[in-house]
């Protein structure tokens, strides 16, 4: 989407009224379905343990190109993989530095790469990490909870089309419900660079909002 801003001067989005069998389609998942473990990245901060060996318990720093140094085994590609899968790696190169097979703990200690943007009527708008399992109504708490103009039947999800990055799906969802009910089928699951935007009673034009806030997007990623 923030590629996007740069070349055109406005960004073509598809709306989808109310949560259903077509957010499956475009990949918009209720809070209540199974997400996959975060993926590391660029920037994120990282802290591995290797039980019984307390001098092999380091803080690293995932570097631009996403292959950190690890001691003693040397360099090990972290990017792209889940924190389960780099224990897996560090495990399997270090059994060749110690006797017993080593169990190896990978926990993040800070979210840098991913970001997701909650925009409208909440108190503190901005960019926010994405910490793996995030939920647009999470995502608001995070964000200052919502003002009491806030429109919660008509907090929207933008999200960029994976097969033509052009398009942004933009899912209309009903937090009132969530919060009032207890309807976890309007609560999303959101995806890295997802906006999630809580329209007001005097701002609720989506297309108009993406367009202004877009300068200001593209100025905080670069």
């Amino acid at each position: 989407l923030i590629v996007v801003g740069c070349a055109t001067p406005g960004i073509k989005t598809i709306k989808n009224p109310e949560p259903g069998t077509l957010f499956r389609e475009e990949g918009f998942k209720p809070a209540g379905d199974i997400t996959k473990e975060y993926t590391l990245g660029p920037a994120d901060v990282i802290e591995i343990r290797v039980w019984g060996y307390a001098d092999l318990k380091q803080t690293i720093a995932i570097p631009p190109n996403g292959v950190p140094t690890v001691y003693p085994i040397g360099k090990v590609e972290a990017s792209g993989l889940t924190p389960t899968e780099l224990q897996e790696k560090v495990a399997e190169r270090l059994s060749k530095f110690v006797k017993e097979i080593p169990s190896v703990t990978v926990t993040v200690l800070q979210y840098n790469y991913y970001r997701i943007y909650i925009l409208g009527a909440v108190n503190k708008p901005g960019l926010y990490p994405f910490k793996g399992r995030v939920t647009a109504l999470e995502a608001v708490t995070m964000a200052g909870n919502y003002k009491d103009s806030a429109v919660l039947r008509g907090v929207q999800i933008v999200r960029v089309d994976e097969n033509d990055p052009t398009v942004a799906r933009v899912i209309t969802i009903n937090l009132g419900r969530v919060i009032h009910r207890g309807d976890v089928s309007q609560d999303l699951n959101l995806k890295p660079n997802d906006i999630v935007f809580v329209p007001s009673s005097v701002m609720s034009n989506i297309n108009k909002v993406i367009n202004e806030f877009m300068p200001s997007i593209q100025t905080i990623f670069y």
